[in-house]
């Protein structure tokens, strides 16, 4: 990272963020703010550098409204995969899961889960993880979600699934604390252990606490396929009953052909929550595949366990067996082709990262139950079943900004590999919006100016005078950014330049 001086960035076309028609002009950088803009801003005075690109657009550096960067950043703080794609800011702590607050009742679980990462845990609030990660000098900063699961576990640990009455108290007041030291709001994973537990009542109350401070509810919805309509019908009536007016439905989709026809429904069910009051809005990564952790397609019980717990049973060959004639009756022969296994630590498969679970030997149900006893909580597969009409069709929508569901990850793959969103989500968010009709100006809004106003930043989405030198300069007849899942650290083309407070972090 260069040191910090005064800049002028000249013969760019500005996208400030607010929607409003591109201009030609230039930009005066110092102190790690936005001096001056538009034509001759530097006001005569000298600049210590000059960068200038024909025909670029300038914006605010992009925000990428859903990450999961939080051990990865302080880990790699060079967040090699989102600098080289433009993004100086991320809403982390999604899904559910945050990295605080941490009590004995979480603290193991978790250290399991970002084991990978060897940064030690080491604090147990939100205020100690921020002075933590500070200290490590990212290259682009977080804002924080409180994780409903994370939130749970501290009250109650991961096995419980009706919390008591002084559990749910606890985790209210744990909860409160977080908004108190300036978390943006609460996330839930309802598809994952423990807030797949959670009845209505427990998120009613939940949203509750963020509703007394005016503070936003992001879900990653208990279903998004066979479901779908169900869950987020759950989500607009238990804000209602909460008087909460902010609510973000995580990476929308309709999983499944079965589902592709629901999305006009639910599209009509989120307007008519906006027009009585609640703004909900969503993010979405510019994929047909998604990606989680291997584990979501264990049935019965096993679909209850955390990931320690999995790995732990499976430790016996019997019980791998005996799951992986489970998984055999539940699953057809065609299934393991339009699962990709992303990344693991099994030494087995190591070669079979970014290829098909069908690949994985003559039994893939075994081959799962293999991959979850070496690696339960670090095996990652892409899943194929979304439309490729309707994901035009949620990007098109008013209210859907960029989100990458990744991390911030180096250049190298020492930390595993990763869906391909981790590098390429911005530009591509941008390219298909582009295509689509969008004007380049509301293509920056989206990556920009609405995802802070939808989360409440104020010193960021735009380019104004006095506003942090958070910037990107990208051409937008270069946005390119590859699908391949064998090697997914390709970085995106594009970005020319990344800026953060006034240093550049990212150059081509």
């Amino acid at each position: 990272m260069s040191g910090s001086c005064s800049i002028k960035i000249k013969n760019v076309w500005i996208a400030d963020g607010s929607g409003a028609p591109l201009r030609k002009g230039e930009v005066l950088v110092g102190d790690g703010r936005i001096l001056a803009l538009e034509p001759g801003a530097s006001g005569g005075a000298a600049a210590e550098r000059i960068l200038e690109f024909r025909g670029a657009v300038l914006a605010p550096g992009f925000i990428d409204a859903h990450g999961h960067s939080d051990l990865s950043l302080p880990a790699a703080p060079e967040a090699f995969s989102k600098v080289s794609q433009g993004v100086t800011c991320e809403i982390a702590g999604n899904c559910g899961l945050s990295a605080f607050p941490l009590t004995s009742r979480n603290r193991e679980h978790l250290e399991e889960l970002y084991a990978n990462y060897s940064f030690p845990l080491t604090w147990d609030t939100l205020a100690g993880y921020r002075a933590r990660v500070a200290e490590c000098a990212p290259a682009m900063d977080m804002e924080l979600l409180a994780g409903h699961n994370t939130l749970r576990a501290a009250a109650a640990g991961y096995e419980k699934e009706t919390l008591s009455p002084g559990e749910l108290r606890e985790m209210l007041r744990l909860a409160d604390e977080t908004l108190e030291q300036g978390a943006l709001g609460f996330s839930f994973g309802l598809l994952y252990v423990p807030g797949k537990f959670a009845p209505e009542s427990e998120v009613t109350a939940l949203m509750r606490v963020a509703a007394k401070r005016d503070k936003i509810c992001t879900v990653h919805l208990r279903s998004e396929g066979d479901r779908l309509l169900e869950s987020l019908e759950e989500m607009i009536l238990c804000a209602r009953e909460a008087g909460l007016k902010k609510l973000h439905v995580s990476h929308f989709k309709t999983a499944g052909a079965a589902n592709f026809s629901k999305l006009d429904r639910a599209i009509e069910m989120i307007r008519e929550a906006r027009e009585r009051g609640i703004r909900v809005t969503c993010d979405r990564y510019p994929y047909t595949r998604s990606m989680t952790q291997l584990s979501v397609i264990l049935p019965g019980k096993w679909a209850d366990l955390d990931d320690s717990a999995i790995g732990k049973r499976l430790q016996a060959p019997e019980a791998r067996l005996r799951l992986a004639e489970e998984i055999r009756n539940g699953r057809s022969a065609g299934y393991w082709d339009t699962v990709t296994l992303v990344s693991t630590a099994a030494p087995a498969y190591q070669s079979q990262q970014g290829l098909p679970l069908s690949s994985c030997g003559p039994d893939p149900a075994l081959a799962v139950t293999e991959l979850l006893a070496a690696d339960a909580a670090g095996t990652t597969a892409a899943f194929s079943g979304m439309s490729k009409e309707n994901l035009k069709r949620i990007l098109a929508l008013p209210f859907t900004v960029a989100g990458s569901d990744g991390n911030a990850l180096p250049a190298d793959e020492r930390f595993g590999r990763a869906h391909p969103r981790a590098f390429g989500t911005l530009p591509r968010f941008l390219k298909q919006l582009l295509e689509s009709g969008v004007s380049p100006e509301e293509a920056v809004r989206r990556a920009t100016g609405l995802t802070a106003e939808i989360f409440g930043l104020k010193e960021r989405g735009l380019v104004r005078t006095g506003a942090m030198a958070d910037l990107v300069i990208f051409d937008p007849d270069e946005l390119e950014a590859p699908e391949d899942f064998r090697s997914p650290a390709t970085p995106a083309s594009g970005s020319l330049c990344t800026l953060k407070a006034g240093r550049t972090v990212f150059s081509r």
